[in-house]
């Protein structure tokens, strides 16, 4: 169950490291740059 942010963050870390997945790849294949999938990652609560 995703209860906060951050919960959010470490099942999508998890998923992309089991997919052998870097940060910048995981960025160009969602169309976002990679500083989105770094603050994702990261639970930060006012990502855009």
């Amino acid at each position: 169950m995703i209860r906060t942010v951050k919960d959010l963050g470490i099942i999508i870390r998890n998923r992309r490291k089991e997919m052998k997945l870097s940060q910048v790849e995981l960025a160009g294949l969602c169309g976002v740059g990679n500083r989105f999938i770094v603050d994702l990652e990261a639970g930060k609560p006012t990502i855009q």
